[in-house]
Parts: structure tokens; sequence; C-alpha cells
């Protein structure tokens, strides 16, 4: 496939495209269902809108000859979620910290049926991106730099980056300041994020990892009502970049000297970039 081809020859061009085409297709779609269905809860408009950006996302694995990576064992699931151990810890007690201040506060859940696209939307969102970031960015990168010391941070710095700047649409919907840090700790995130997944070689387990920690950003909000995801971005404050001090330091940790050299294996990459 000359796509296919494309992508391994102008490697870093053709995710900035896949980027593009990706997040064109979220403000396209987002846009026209705020407008069609204006009387519709927000997360049943956006759980349809991500069902068609996660089947898209499908395709452009697809088309860009990283369909593969959904059937690629690695380490295991268990093992991913082992790296990812510390986003599991802090979005869990996350929700339940968010739950019990809910239950003590007298607020109510909302109806199932909206409890259901919350979640179905959550679901999406993660599968949807991290095809995109991971599966195809963060993969291609990995492939195009190498499995040398140098190349690995290479994949994971550049990945991180265009995870990062990806949440930049939000500034059309959201505070500036609250994007910009959002813009930050995402690109921070989006580099741990395509770490753990060179370490376990499973897409899966980034899945369930991201998943779980946007149902931990907005279950308040999911589950009892009151604001969107857009409402939750538009509190973001300088302060919460403190939370990259332990990104930088699980970075560290995942990409130490020790374990860095079974990245070739656990993604099934053979040749290695000097």
């Amino acid at each position: 496939m000359k796509l296919c081809e494309f992508a391994k020859k102008q490697t870093i061009l053709f995710c900035i495209m896949v980027c593009a085409v990706f997040l064109g297709l979220i403000l396209s779609l987002d846009n026209l269902c705020m407008n069609v269905f204006t009387d519709v809860y927000p997360y049943i408009v956006s759980m349809g809108t991500e069902l068609i950006v996660t089947i898209a996302a499908v395709i452009l694995l697809f088309l860009s000859g990283q369909i593969t990576v959904l059937k690629r064992k690695g380490l295991g699931v268990g093992r991913g979620l082992l790296s990812g151990l510390y986003f599991l810890i802090i979005s869990i007690l996350a929700i339940l910290s968010n739950l019990f201040l809910a239950v003590h506060e007298g607020k109510t859940l909302q109806p199932f049926y909206l409890i259901a696209a919350f979640a179905v939307y959550m679901i999406c969102i993660g599968l949807a991106e991290e095809f995109i970031f991971r599966g195809i960015v963060a993969d291609l990168l990995l492939k195009k730099f190498g499995t040398s010391k140098s190349g690995i941070w290479k994949a994971v710095f550049v990945s991180g980056i265009l995870f990062g700047l990806s949440h930049l649409v939000n500034i059309l919907v959201s505070d500036i300041e609250g994007v910009l840090v959002q813009v930050v700790i995402a690109s921070m995130m989006g580099m741990v994020f395509a770490a753990i997944y060179y370490r376990c070689g499973n897409i899966w387990a980034v899945v369930m990892i991201h998943i779980l920690n946007d149902f931990a950003a907005d279950i308040t909000n999911g589950l009892f009502g009151g604001g969107t995801l857009t409402d939750s971005i538009s509190e973001y404050s300088p302060v919460k970049l403190i939370a990259c001090i332990p990104y930088i330091i699980i970075l560290f940790i995942l990409l130490r000297k020790k374990k860095i050299g079974s990245i070739a294996d656990n993604m099934k990459i053979k040749l290695v970039t000097k």
C-alpha cells in the first residue's frame, strides 16, 4: 500500500497528518452534532461522535499498516498494568474520593441511560486516542528512531508532544489557561503512556489505564451531572502542573538502563537504529 510506504519514509510528517485528520474529524463531528442535537444530553452526543471516531481510528490503523498492534501480546496486559500501577492507584483513589464527596453532599445519581452514555464515551476516548497516539504514532516513531537508548527517548518525547499538542483543540471551548496547563500535563502523560506501551508491547494495557484515568477525571459529572469534560478542563490551573513531577520520575524508572534493552523484543522490532 502506498500509504504504508509513505508512513515508513516520511514517518514524522505522516504522524502529524494522522493527528490532524483525527482531530479534524472530532471537531467537525462535535460542531455538527452540538448544533443539530441542541436539546440532547451532552454526553449522549459525545458518545455518538466518539463511537464514529473510534471506528475511524481502527480504519486509520488498517490504512497505515498498524492494525497488527491490536494482536500483539508483548508481555501481556497484566505486566502492562503493573507498569502503569501509579495511574491505576491515583485513578482509583480519585474515583473513591469523588464518590465519597458526592454522597456526602447528598448528590443523586443520574438515570442509568445517562450514566451508560458517559461510560461508553469514556471508553471510546481511551480506545480512539490509544489507537492513534500509541498504536500509530508511538509505534511508527519507534520503528523510525530505532530501539537504541537515544532512539527510544526520541520516540517517547515526540509522541508525547504530539499527544499534548492535540489537546490545543480544547481552546475552542475552554479557558485558555486551563487548556495550556492541560497541554503540558497531557504531553508528559503521553510520554509516560508511550513508555508503558514500549515496556509491555501491549496496547490493550495502555487502553485500560487511559480509560480508568479519564473516568477518574470526570466521574462526578458523569454519574451525578452538573457539568461536562469541557467544564473540568476549564478548572485546570498552573498548580496542577505539579502532577508532572511524578510523571518525570516514572518515565526515568520505566526507561532505566536495566529495562530499556528489552523493548525491541517486547515491541517485536528487530532492526535497531544506532
